[in-house]
């Protein structure tokens, strides 16, 4: 049953995220600016993620648990730092807004730290939870951080958010860190700290859709891009 109950978040995440890269792609293309395409990138890999976490709750995990959960686990990692390293660029950000080399360097070496891990750990344990402690624990206080830069962007701003959209961004951004934290403080304090990341995901997923839906219309490309913060100002 708590397998069914997983699988059922991760489901609603997998949806919200998809609804995310539906309500970015076009205002995000229709701004002429390349990189901003990082924010509906940045959601589409979180849904993949989020996805494959279904299969694998409903399913029995195949051979190669530990790599693929760690693939995985690093795919939704990719996704917060696409859209965090998005946002460094927009506001230039000083040295990682600033630097294209920086900003392929961070994802790529967390990569090469975490398959490594895989590679040498000899762990035989099954997906989901192949990906050892240390790992999963790594990966999620880089999002945790990535969700708290992205928290700074978009309150740095505060008149600007909340003119936009009384600031729902923020809170939305808020309880992507918050769902880190949770998973963060599993092994402390268990299943109560997995809803409460799970349901920091998920109202989080659900505040960005309304701030990216609700009130805009068609053809508008502007109003989203303000309520999410990407029309502040450089540092």
């Amino acid at each position: 049953m708590l397998s069914l109950a997983i699988a059922g978040a991760e489901a609603i995440s997998a949806v919200a995220a998809l609804a995310l890269v539906y309500s970015t792609l076009k205002p995000c293309r229709a701004s002429s600016v390349p990189y901003l395409l990082g924010v509906p990138a940045g959601f589409g890999l979180m849904t993949i993620a989020f996805l494959a976490n279904v299969v694998f709750y409903v399913a029995d995990p195949p051979s190669g648990g530990l790599l693929l959960g760690a693939v995985f686990l690093l795919m939704q990692t990719y996704g917060i730092l696409f859209l965090a390293l998005t946002y460094a660029r927009r506001t230039r950000l000083k040295f990682i807004g600033e630097s294209v080399s920086i900003e392929f360097a961070i994802p790529s070496l967390i990569t090469i730290v975490v398959v490594s891990n895989v590679l040498l750990s000899g762990s035989t344990t099954t997906f989901p939870n192949a990906v050892p402690q240390s790992m999963g624990l790594s990966l999620r206080v880089v999002m945790a951080l990535a969700a708290l830069y992205l928290l700074y962007e978009t309150g740095r701003n505060w008149s600007l958010t909340k003119r936009a959209s009384e600031g729902f961004v923020i809170g939305g951004f808020a309880l992507l860190f918050i769902e880190q934290l949770g998973f963060i403080f599993v092994a402390i304090l268990g299943e109560l700290a997995a809803f409460v990341g799970y349901e920091g995901r998920i109202i989080g997923l659900l505040i960005l859709i309304a701030a990216t839906y609700v009130g805009i219309r068609k053809g508008d490309f502007t109003t989203g891009l303000k309520r999410l913060g990407l029309t502040a100002p450089a540092h």
